[in-house]
């Protein structure tokens, strides 16, 4: 398990919508734009799933995946093991943030589950020198 620094997650709740990418247990990639998306603590994200397709196939068949994200010369990319929740307590919590969310901006979307998702590594993906070297 790694940690998210400060500065990470501040970008991460910061920017407007993050890439997840998932890839099935064949190795087809995919790439999802989310911008439902919290720090829950050090060590894990949640992403809000309203129209997962083929993201949940995925991450139900293969719960290794990536979260990347940037603004300016910022930029990381987070590596972890994904759990999909649709019930109980802890997604009920995520639930009704993201719907009220979704309601003060006047749209008619629900939350139908989510990821949390559990930090394996963190990478900066800034371009440079350091590009790609792991932060945590």
């Amino acid at each position: 398990m790694a940690c998210l620094s400060d500065e990470v997650k501040a970008l991460f709740e910061k920017v407007p919508a993050v890439v997840f990418a998932t890839a099935s247990t064949e190795g087809q990639p995919n790439g999802s734009i989310v911008g439902m998306k919290f720090v829950i603590d050090d060590e894990t994200i949640y992403l809000s799933d309203q129209f997962f397709k083929k993201t949940l196939a995925n991450v139900k068949a293969n719960e290794k995946v990536a979260v990347v994200f940037w603004e300016g010369h910022d930029a990381y990319q987070i590596h972890g093991i994904a759990h999909y929740v649709d019930e109980g307590p802890e997604f009920e919590a995520q639930k009704e943030k993201v719907d009220g969310i979704f309601a003060q901006m006047g749209v008619p979307i629900k939350a139908k589950g989510g990821v949390f998702i559990t930090v394996d590594a963190v990478y900066t993906s800034a371009s440079g020198p350091t590009a790609g070297d792991q932060i945590a």
